[in-house]
């Protein structure tokens, strides 16, 4: 059988890229997409040279959290990456815009192959993958294409995405993905993750708290930098397990 071209694009694509991020969630409504935006953003501000491919093709929303309105990629070899604050942002948004894209099984993966096939991402020393929420297509085709790949899991503190993050959890270990750890976000009074972290072994990342604030931020890069959950989730950034995704690479 013959094999798929686009997969040979999508190696080729990838192989400039030092490190690669998926954030991850049980559902929707955690706050997936704006810690992979502000850890784009705070990336950039740091010198790394930062890709954010935004892979919900039903809902993209990082470039609605950046500001960026509406936007077009030049070709290069494929597509290049939409620059914008120092980031490199792809979506499925510029071949949409505003309109529904109802995909689902073999349409929706052949739509994502396409998508990471066309990328000429260059040298990156990481891409950060905000993925749609659960154990769907995007999940198993990103998986499968890109050979060294993490997983940050995302949840709150509520017992429904509790629930739902020990089932994603379960399914990452038992296929033996690198899961780097569990985030808890929008915590209100005292964490409540860490037990859902211990219980299937792995590293418990911290806790960002609730922020008012971010509503008034969103489309602003400078005051998204200035906010509580911007500054905390840079001091965690710095601390292990995710130094070693955000540390600049040493001179040869």
């Amino acid at each position: 059988m013959m094999k798929d071209p686009r997969i040979y694009g999508i190696r080729r694509s990838l192989s400039g890229i030092r490190n690669t991020l998926c954030v991850v969630s049980g559902k929707g409504g955690v706050g997936k997409s704006t810690i992979s935006t502000l850890m784009a953003l705070i990336a950039a501000n740091m010198g790394l040279a930062v890709g954010l491919l935004d892979l919900d093709l039903h809902g993209p929303s990082c470039h609605v959290i950046l500001g960026v309105g509406d936007f077009w990629y030049e070709e290069e070899r494929g597509i290049k990456p939409y620059m914008y604050e120092g980031i490199g942002i792809v979506s499925i948004y510029p071949f949409i815009g505003e309109r529904c894209a109802p995909l689902r099984g073999v349409a929706l993966s052949s739509a994502i192959t396409e998508l990471l096939a066309i990328i000429n991402w260059g040298r990156l020393d990481i891409l950060i993958v905000d993925m749609p929420p659960g154990m769907g297509d995007p999940l198993l085709d990103i998986a499968r294409y890109v050979r060294s790949l993490s997983f940050l899991v995302v949840t709150t503190g509520s017992k429904v995405s509790l629930t739902t993050v020990s089932r994603l959890l379960r399914y990452l270990i038992d296929h033996r993905y690198c899961v780097v750890g569990l985030l808890e976000n929008m915590v209100i009074g005292a964490p409540r993750a860490e037990s859902i972290a211990k219980h299937h072994g792995v590293r418990y990342v911290g806790s960002i708290p609730f922020d008012a604030g971010l509503e008034h931020a969103i489309g602003c890069p400078r005051k998204l930098l200035e906010t509580k959950i911007a500054k905390t989730l840079r001091d965690l950034m710095m601390a292990d397990p995710l130094s070693r995704f955000f540390s600049k690479p040493k001179p040869i």
